[in-house]
């Protein structure tokens, strides 16, 4: 016979528990003996090995075991089902009292019920317990032989949440999965699984609604979109609009269309600046058509077909990625900490998947992207912040109170690149959190591991150059060191490390200031460890 400390382990309360399967597995496996407490039991449980499966056999143990009527198994089980206490109590007395008056002794008759009411956090209807395992077969089938396939589907369920979008993206690069963004020609509503990759859908572009995904599948019936321009003019009146367009843009739906050696980011940047002539065209080529007018040397479609995306103004890297998140709800091309990776590896920096494992109460510091920045007031009228730290693992949420958000306020902004320190508590019913107590820029981090090293041509007046120089320097302060470099003669070049107190902000007006006196700019990379001496 089983005792209840064994019985109590194999039923801890909890939906995510695992003990009643592992349980199950290992004595249909005949790992494990199967016994039962009393011998009325083994009917019942001895297609499960003894393990209540369904709620069915607690019924079933009621009338047997107990003399209940099949509706007053039916009470006792929604009793259970529901935590109704009151009910539970009655039904325990019921139950023991019927099952001693058919020759089970009390203790036993107490543990059985015990069973049942821990079982009853788990149960499933039979029929329903066989709809899932059908369908856990199939999904487990379709993941593991049609993974494209698979997370298509699932991504294209959840389309609307970001999040959740997020989370499966993650999952599709361990896979070794490609997350494509959307393209004008081969996306459609959903996600499209391809060989190796999945195509975002462009329903998920936010402010792209069902009817403008259509219209747009609809006009390439007759081929695919050539160009920027021709996609503008083949969409119908009162579909494209400048807003759809600039999500389009953000999402990156054009970049198959790119047919120059631009950067991606140069590319972008130039079809946002041109998404107003493009409409001008479209609208001036449907006044055309409503008139019966044609181009004097060539066809509407000609014109649209061959006109060159200008240069526009470029976007950097950074813009890029935040129109990407502001068209998707997160990162596609790539993820603005990635240029961070050496640096947090050097501040021994944890990531958010790791905070669970780690001590709560511990300090740790943690890397990431500011995001979902909230201002608000405590009862006393002070001001703190609360805000999610998103790194490429996930999101952490973090609180900065009054005063700590008082010292670091300039710091604290959507979308800046962080290293957030503080106190990190965990918590069985919610997720990972950080108490801050100190912000560092990464930006700012990043800039003193670098020295500038100045090389100075030889002068005829190389008091009057070096006094220039420093004249540049104190002009432009910031937080690079700095250093000047001179070839003596052929076989001597002298550096000088300029005095600590003299650094300087990296940028294009110094770097041009320096090459009117004569001089070359030149970037290192120092150690963390000596950018922080100053050594």
């Amino acid at each position: 016979m089983e005792d209840l400390s064994a019985l109590n382990a194999l039923y801890r309360p909890g939906p995510l528990d695992g003990g009643m399967v592992e349980e199950f597995i290992q004595r249909h496996r005949g790992l494990k003996t199967v016994r039962y407490l009393v011998p009325e039991m083994k009917e019942i449980l001895s297609n499960t090995f003894g393990v209540l499966v369904y709620q069915e056999q607690i019924m079933q143990l009621a009338q047997k075991l107990a003399g209940y009527t099949l509706s007053e198994a039916d009470l006792m089980r929604r009793a259970m089902g529901k935590k109704k206490r009151d009910e539970m109590a009655l039904h325990q007395e019921k139950f023991v009292n019927g099952a001693v008056e058919r020759g089970i002794k009390k203790e036993k008759a107490e543990k059985i019920f015990s069973l049942m009411d821990k079982f009853s956090d788990y149960g499933f209807p039979r029929s329903h317990a066989v709809a899932y395992a059908y369908v856990a077969f199939q999904t487990a089938y379709l993941k593991a032989h049609y993974p494209e396939h698979f997370y298509a589907a699932v991504l294209t369920s959840e389309a609307q949440d970001a999040a959740k979008v997020f989370k499966y993206s993650k999952e599709l690069r361990t896979q070794g999965i490609k997350l494509l963004p959307p393209d004008v020609n081969e996306s459609f509503l959903g996600f499209t699984p391809l060989s190796g990759a999945i195509r975002y859908g462009l329903a998920a572009i936010k402010g792209l609604g069902n009817s403008a995904v259509n219209s747009v599948i609809e006009a390439r019936k007759t081929g695919p979109f050539k160009s920027f321009f021709d996609f503008a003019e083949r969409l119908g009146h009162g579909t494209l609009n400048k807003r759809t367009l600039e999500g389009l843009v953000g999402a990156g739906a054009f970049d198959s269309l790119k047919s120059d050696p631009r950067e991606l980011h140069e590319w972008r940047g130039a079809l946002a600046s041109s998404i107003d002539a493009a409409l001008s065209m479209a609208q001036r080529a449907r006044r055309e058509r409503l008139q019966g007018q044609n181009g004097l040397f060539g066809s509407s479609a000609d014109e649209f077909n061959d006109q060159p995306v200008g240069t526009g103004v470029p976007w950097t890297r950074s813009q890029l990625l935040l129109a990407e998140k502001a068209a998707l709800g997160f990162y596609v091309t790539d993820h603005p900490l990635r240029g961070y990776v050496d640096l947090l590896q050097t501040l021994k920096a944890v990531k958010s998947v790791e905070l669970p494992n780690l001590t709560s109460g511990g300090r740790i510091s943690i890397g990431g992207i500011i995001g979902d920045l909230q201002s608000r007031t405590t009862k006393k009228g002070d001001r703190f912040a609360l805000l999610r730290l998103e790194d490429e693992a996930g999101g952490t949420k973090c609180v900065l109170w009054p005063e700590t958000y008082r010292k670091y306020s300039v710091l604290v902004a959507n979308e800046l690149p962080v290293l957030i320190s503080g106190k990190l508590e965990l918590s069985e019913d919610n997720p990972p959190s950080v108490i801050v107590d100190q912000v560092q820029s990464l930006d700012e981090m990043e800039k003193s591991k670098e020295m500038l090293v100045l090389e100075v041509p030889k002068s005829d007046d190389p008091a009057g150059l070096f006094d220039s120089i420093l004249h540049l320097i104190n002009t432009n302060p910031g937080s690079c060191d700095v250093a000047l470099e001179t070839q003596v003669d052929t076989d001597l070049l002298v550096r000088v490390r300029v005095n600590s107190s003299l650094r300087v902000e990296r940028s294009e007006k110094f770097a041009s200031s320096l090459r009117e006196l004569g001089c070359v700019l030149r970037i290192e990379k120092m150690g963390l460890a000596s950018a922080a001496r100053g050594v």
